[in-house]
């Protein structure tokens, strides 16, 4: 089966005059043709480019029969619709209007119409070469002569004279060459096969000329990308590909986001994190930006708001953030260190902190070290928030019952200072009373919150000396009201903070991003690690902020685990 132009199934052809060819062909979609074929002489292709312009016009406007008509180098023809057998031969004044703008009379033109149709042009002179569909198709029709009957004389060649015999052979040598050569003509029209080359990195304009070179059509595509402008981003089909001359290659080259095409931004609000988004910004050629987490009503995952407002018109490409919900915002509480207190100290204040007394739990345990009924770990850090409704206090007790018998210390959480210094007379010149500050909101004011030792521990030893019985009073802030009062800022030292986050089984393995936070907001990233489930992740941050600071976890960019507060 030959080809014509790659994609056209020739079915018959035959030469015209003035270098023309007229093949009958197939469409790839079924359609028969009449593909009329230019071998133009030098200097006619500008009149042939304006000759197509012409034809597309009129297609365009459904006023000519024309499936295809194709101008470039080594490729001119026209590929008319083949006509109905009803159609007849007519006038029409609107098409031989637009002709008569471009040069071409009534008599160049072959219009008809078929029973409740509109006329069409079916037939156009290129330059007084192109004959007429009705002259073409009566030349297909003419019948053929049959061959005469009768006897067949048999004609003995040693009695053909020389020269007649010679003139024979020469034209008949004539022959076979202008079929070779016709041959030559339609395989170098039919089979050529072109390799694309390698543009990607290069300049649109320089790949747009080295296809057109190749006889190939160019598609191009302006993508939205930090590249250089103009830089060819992708080929389709890609480099290396075989393909058939005036097949199309799609160029897809880099524009700057601003640049491209506008498009109007789509609603965000109420769709879902991440996948809704996504869709819907790709679908109008858009890339998602920045996206911010804040607790509202909203379920997480929904988006609150968008940095680009809806319906406003923006280029393809452009980056639009978006705030996305992390649902109700959670009750959060704190204990205080209880480590040292007595059992029953230590689960008061974890009531006063918003703990339910059955989320409260106590295992006792033999240890060598800590007085009876103390609290030797809490499951809680300390001064770390915690979700209200779901922490669990697990305290791990010394066995025994608390006791400060036989001169021991007693129990001074919850008194004040007069009252701790009244309860040592029992042990007079044993014990030096250490006072510590604590200036707390969320505890108790002018009481003693803790103490070292914990309370049983026994004195010194008569001609010891004196030990030291530190305890830390609570003190809330007072206003100052003297104007003159001033204040001394002490440079900030550098420490290490740590934190660290238990990886649950079957997460597999992302990148993680720690977060920290200061007090005045400022967030930095600390660290990248992978983390594959089952791990502990664990770390330091060397930083100079005296303040609280506040880590956060995100795994694959989403928020893992409750956020951990250092004091």
């Amino acid at each position: 089966m030959s080809l014509l132009d790659g994609k056209y199934e020739v079915i018959g052809q035959r030469p015209l005059e003035g270098g023309r060819t007229l093949f009958d062909a197939i469409a790839p979609d079924g359609t028969p043709l009449r593909v009329e074929w230019f071998d133009l002489p030098t200097g006619q292709e500008a009149a042939f480019e304006r000759f197509r312009r012409l034809l597309r016009n009129l297609k365009r406007d459904d006023l000519a029969a024309v499936h295809d008509v194709v101008s470039r180098p080594g490729a001119r023809y026209v590929a008319w619709l083949t006509p109905e057998p009803t159609c007849t031969a007519t006038n029409d004044d609107a098409i031989e209007s637009v002709l008569d703008q471009h040069g071409f009379g009534p008599e160049a033109a072959d219009i008809r119409r078929a029973p409740r149709k509109s006329a069409r042009l079916y037939g156009l002179a290129f330059d007084g070469m192109s004959a007429p569909a009705a002259v073409v198709q009566e030349q297909a029709a003419a019948p053929i002569k049959p061959l005469r009957t009768g006897t067949t004389r048999m004609v003995n060649l040693d009695q053909v004279p020389v020269p007649v015999l010679s003139w024979g052979m020469a034209l008949v040598l004539l022959l076979v060459a202008s079929v070779l050569l016709f041959a030559a003509f339609e395989r170098r029209v039919v089979d050529q096969l072109i390799v694309v080359p390698d543009l990607l990195g290069t300049d649109v304009s320089d790949a747009i000329q080295a296809l057109s070179s190749l006889n190939l059509t160019v598609d191009v595509v302006p993508l939205g990308s930090t590249e250089a402008a103009g830089t060819v981003l992708a080929l389709e089909p890609g480099a290396g590909a075989e393909l058939r001359p005036n097949r199309t290659v799609r160029v897809s080259y880099a524009l700057p986001a601003g640049q491209l095409a506008q498009t109007a931004v789509p609603p965000l609000v109420g769709l879902s994190y991440p996948d809704e988004v996504n869709e819907a910004l790709a679908s109008a050629g858009l890339v998602l930006g920045d996206v911010a987490r804040i607790s509202a009503a909203a379920p997480g995952g929904i988006v609150l708001a968008q940095g680009v407002s809806a319906g406003e018109r923006v280029g393809s490409g452009a980056v639009v953030d978006v705030l996305v919900s992390t649902g109700p915002a959670r009750d959060l509480t704190f204990v205080p260190r209880l480590v040292g207190m007595d059992v029953d100290r230590a689960t008061e204040l974890a009531i006063i902190a918003g703990i339910a007394p059955d989320r409260i739990l106590v295992d006792t345990v033999s240890s060598s070290s800590g007085s009876a009924g103390t609290v030797l770990s809490q499951s809680l850090a300390p001064n770390v928030t915690v979700p209200r409704d779901d922490a669990i206090l697990r305290l791990v007790v010394q066995a025994g019952t608390p006791t400060a018998a036989a001169g021991g210390v007693p129990d001074l959480v919850g008194m004040t200072v007069a009252q701790a210094e009244s309860s040592l007379t029992g042990s007079p010149g044993r014990w030096r009373l250490v006072v510590e500050r604590l200036a707390s909101l969320n505890l108790p004011a002018g009481v003693i919150v803790m103490q070292s030792p914990a309370p049983g521990t026994q004195p010194p030893e008569q001609g010891a000396g004196q030990g030291d019985l530190v305890v830390t009073l609570n003190l809330h802030p007072v206003a100052l009201t003297d104007p003159g009062a001033t204040a001394i800022v002490r440079q900030p030292q550098a420490r290490m903070v740590d934190y660290a986050w238990t990886i649950l089984p079957g997460i597999g393995r992302t990148t993680a991003e720690v977060w920290a936070t200061s007090l005045d907001g400022a967030r930095t990233l600390v660290a990248r690690p992978t983390v594959t489930g089952g791990e502990i992740l664990r770390g330091t941050w060397r930083t100079a902020d005296p303040g609280p600071i506040t880590f956060e976890l995100l795994l694959g960019g989403v928020p893992y685990g409750d956020p951990l507060l250092v004091p």
